[in-house]
């Protein structure tokens, strides 16, 4: 009965960090992009460029109720900090130079194969890891930690830095043209930098998935032997 329990706890420890691991994806977008967000329209309202007043006063003809404002400010924040997130990795990434710029500039025919895998952007996700994260999760639990960090510094710095220029130092545009120069940027990084980015995490996932069915096989063996000797 000891080495079922035993075993029982080995089954239960994956789908813990599994769990953990969801739990971490949604600090992520509260860490990374929405509180980066609230803090960027915060300096809007501190730098009195608008107020509550003005947001209650507009919203004031639909009467929404207090679920549908919370939604609303949430995906206001979200949105938001998903542009400042993308201010504060524009420059690391346009430096590294997307694979889809390489092709527009043309990349020498004898580059060796590791410096062009080398000069993919911050954003990337390297196969090892993505391998490293299915056969050993634990392992990565302070790089989780301190890649959220980072990026909460990055993208509360661009909010700080964007609202001040926009809400601050110089005469704030219309809404209208705040929301089609956002519009614009993310458009222009999601041709840039999204897409291509995409691509290649696809091309990685599958690659990853090939490593783990190839070590899932060549273990299975063991585990059998080691499921008969225990009974």
């Amino acid at each position: 009965m000891a080495k079922s329990n035993g075993d029982s706890g080995a089954d239960s420890w994956p789908g813990l960090l599994s769990e953990l691991t969801k739990s971490f994806l949604i600090l992520r977008d509260i860490f990374g992009y929405a509180l980066p967000g609230a803090m960027f329209l915060s300096i809007g309202i501190l730098c009195r460029r608008f107020s509550f007043r003005d947001i209650h006063s507009l919203l004031a003809p639909y009467d929404p109720p207090l679920w549908a404002i919370f939604l609303v400010a949430l995906g206001a924040c979200y949105t938001a900090g998903h542009v400042m997130s993308q201010v504060a990795y524009i420059f690391y990434d346009t430096w590294k130079l997307p694979k889809a710029w390489q092709k527009v500039l043309g990349e020498p025919a004898d580059q060796p194969q590791s410096e062009v895998q080398d000069s993919t952007p911050h954003t990337q996700v390297p196969l090892e890891l993505m391998v490293l994260r299915e056969a050993h999760p634990a392992l990565l639990t302070e790089f989780d930690r301190q890649s959220v960090m980072s990026q909460l510094r990055g993208s509360t710095g661009a909010a700080m830095l964007v609202g001040f220029l926009l809400f601050y130092a110089f005469p704030t545009p219309p809404f209208g043209v705040l929301v089609g120069l956002a519009g614009a940027f993310m458009l222009a990084v999601f041709w840039f930098s999204g897409t291509p980015h995409i691509d290649d995490l696809r091309q990685r996932t599958i690659q990853a998935g090939m490593k783990t069915m190839e070590a899932d096989r060549a273990s299975a063996p063991e585990k059998r032997a080691k499921t008969r000797s225990a009974v």
